[in-house]
């Protein structure tokens, strides 16, 4: 928003916990959560202050956007709207992120020219800083088919560049992400991984900005319809071997990961929801550095407004319900190729797409008004149920075996060391500076030294 008088740029100011610092000490992944719908930003944020942990929310361009190009499909919020939302009710534990921020990302784009939509993004990017989102993915790699490998560097730098020089003019302290969401449900390739960190270390060098704190890495996971497809969760093929598939992914993800710890950044997974406990508590083990989970959350929501249904006995409003989610036709992009989901399940896979409709309003408050007369609210137990399943998936990635406190959370102080509480300890606080295995980063740079033929 402007100051009519000044012309200056107004960025709201809010207290969060330094991300880049807690993940260097803590000993978990960070789990990074999409804005399904109001009552997943609601259940995120009352998890994350109950938690007292940071817990980012990833928001696309179709989700939420800037006011003037229509803002989102979720609640009705534009980026503004969105940001004082959650600002009103956090206490310093949510990272408000725009997820695949770049050029041909928002709704009707797709036929822009390359600098028609850098120039859309650009805008979309400032009304982000403006409105005091905290971490930023940079993401040029749609139409990546007619783009050479170094037309898409050309794009992120020049996006990166314009995004650090603006914050640095608004006074603002950000984080970045890089790499693209190419998932094919295998693994990133070494080589072209550490020539992409390398352009873009050097890059930062060169220009004195910050390296970035996640790099998109492929780590064999994929989603189609409501199930990971991936290798990482080969164990549930019948036609890969458990053994093979599980080792596999160990020593890929792992190598993976050391690379970029070697860079300064950490890995980013995509494409993490419908993993099993076992994948999912791996992520911590591996060193994964944060894990996007977002349509799981949205069909979870979905699923338990099936089940109010029932429980109520309310099966005309069940039916309609059903029919407003498939004619949606949103469950399209998700069907595998030899699907066989029934009209059920693609009705369930496209609901949280309607949320925001006047038909399911109109639904969902007469369910609400059946439900009241017994006492209870929709939101209520629809949030309640979301919090159970994000403290799944807390547990799994290791939130509840190490606790940090901050005696600051204000953006740009400096923090002193995290004072890091094990369930094991024996309840005495003592102050820890967590250190990578440097056994393991030594081979890892060996490796990384032999893959581009300057090992010494």
């Amino acid at each position: 928003m402007r100051n009519t008088t000044s012309e200056r740029y107004v960025v709201p100011t809010r207290q969060v916990l330094d991300l880049r610092r807690f993940m260097r000490s803590a000993s978990h992944s960070v789990m990074c959560l999409g804005p399904m719908s109001r009552n997943v930003v609601d259940a995120i944020i009352t998890y994350a202050n109950r938690l007292r942990s940071p817990i980012p929310i990833i928001a696309s361009r179709r989700q939420v956007d800037a006011e003037e190009f229509g803002g989102g499909y979720v609640n009705q919020w534009n980026s503004r709207t969105f940001a004082e939302y959650i600002a009103a009710r956090d206490k310093g534990y949510i990272h408000i992120c725009r997820d695949h921020g770049g050029p041909w990302q928002g709704n009707g784009e797709v036929e822009l020219s390359r600098v028609s939509a850098m120039k859309r993004a650009k805008a979309a990017l400032l009304d982000d800083l403006i409105n005091g989102f905290n971490i930023l993915h940079l993401d040029p790699s749609l139409h990546s088919a007619s783009q050479t490998e170094k037309d898409v560097l050309e794009m992120l730098f020049e996006l990166y560049a314009f995004v650090c020089d603006t914050a640095r003019h608004l006074g603002r302290r950000i984080e970045i992400e890089v790499g693209a969401e190419q998932q094919s449900g295998r693994y990133s390739d070494a080589h072209e991984l550490v020539s992409f960190l390398r352009a873009v270390t050097q890059f930062c060098e060169q220009e004195n900005y910050q390296k970035p704190l996640f790099c998109v890495v492929q780590t064999g996971t994929l989603v189609k319809e409501m199930r990971n497809v991936g290798l990482t969760e080969g164990r549930r093929n019948e036609s890969v071997d458990q053994r093979y598939a599980v080792d596999t992914m160990e020593k890929m993800v792992r190598h993976l990961v050391d690379i970029a710890w070697i860079s300064g950044v950490f890995v980013k997974e995509h494409n993490g929801d419908y993993l099993s406990d076992g994948s999912m508590a791996l992520r911590r083990r591996l060193g994964v550095g944060g894990v996007n989970i977002a349509p799981e959350l949205g069909v979870f929501e979905s699923k338990t407004l099936v089940r109010l249904c029932l429980e109520f006995d309310q099966l005309d409003l069940l039916d309609r319900l059903l029919e407003v989610f498939y004619e949606s036709k949103k469950w399209e992009k998700w069907m595998s190729e030899d699907s066989h989901a029934s009209d059920f399940d693609r009705a369930i896979i496209a609901g949280h797409y309607t949320f925001s409709t006047p038909q399911f309003h109109e639904i969902k408050n007469r369910l609400d008004y059946v439900v009241k007369q017994q006492g209870y609210n929709v939101d209520t137990m629809i949030q309640e149920s979301l919090i159970s399943q994000l403290q799944r998936l807390a547990w799994n990635l290791g939130y509840m075996q190490q606790s940090i406190a901050y005696s600051s959370l204000r953006e740009g102080t400096n923090a002193p060391i995290h004072k890091v509480v094990t369930m094991e300890s024996t309840g005495l606080e003592s102050q820890v500076e967590a250190r990578p295995d440097v056994s393991r980063c030594a081979r890892a740079d060996v490796e990384v030294r032999q893959l581009v033929g300057t090992e010494k």
